[in-house]
């Protein structure tokens, strides 16, 4: 009977302490990567997306805007609660096929990115996906006709600049 108490408190301590309001603005801040629902590494000037990112497992927010991202790593689906992605102010010009298996993203925040094309897996986010922000990305009138086929259901964020036509 002890050890079941002993084991309750534990794991309420452990509840206790994952706050999923709170948010990081640096890996340093992490204790317990569990513990991490809201992650903010905005001008942090990373090249790659930290390998602990992916471990955390109940991670509902990622923001990586303003760094020096070319890519994302195949290991990004790995994110499988990720309801929002941004990725904004990157020379970010390629997505994962990979990206297609996080059921969870509803927004895709690509704005002032290279971004022009998308994987044809994307077709099957078109169902949990609500907003795909595409403002300020040099996309072709062709390419933006081939995503609105591929992402019909989804809310198409485009600036005047980029002829979206969304």
């Amino acid at each position: 009977m002890r050890s079941l108490f002993l084991m309750l408190a534990i794991m309420a301590a452990g509840v206790a302490t994952a706050q999923p309001g709170r948010i990081y603005k640096s890996l340093d801040e992490v204790t317990n990567p569990d513990d991490v629902y809201i992650l903010r590494l905005r001008g942090k000037r990373l090249k790659t997306v930290p390998s602990v990112v992916f471990k955390m497992a109940n991670l509902r927010e990622l923001d990586l805007r303003g760094n020096r991202l070319t890519s994302l790593p195949d290991s990004i689906a790995q994110l499988r609660h990720l309801e929002k992605l941004e990725v904004s102010r990157n020379p970010l010009s390629v997505l994962p096929n990979e990206m297609s298996q996080m059921s969870q993203l509803r927004e895709l925040i690509l704005w002032d990115t290279y971004m022009v094309d998308f994987p044809a897996t994307f077709e099957m986010l078109d169902s949990t996906l609500e907003v795909l922000d595409l403002r300020s990305c040099p996309i072709h009138p062709d390419e933006q006709e081939a995503i609105a086929k591929m992402l019909p259901s989804v809310k198409k964020l485009c600036d005047q600049a980029c002829n979206c036509g969304y």
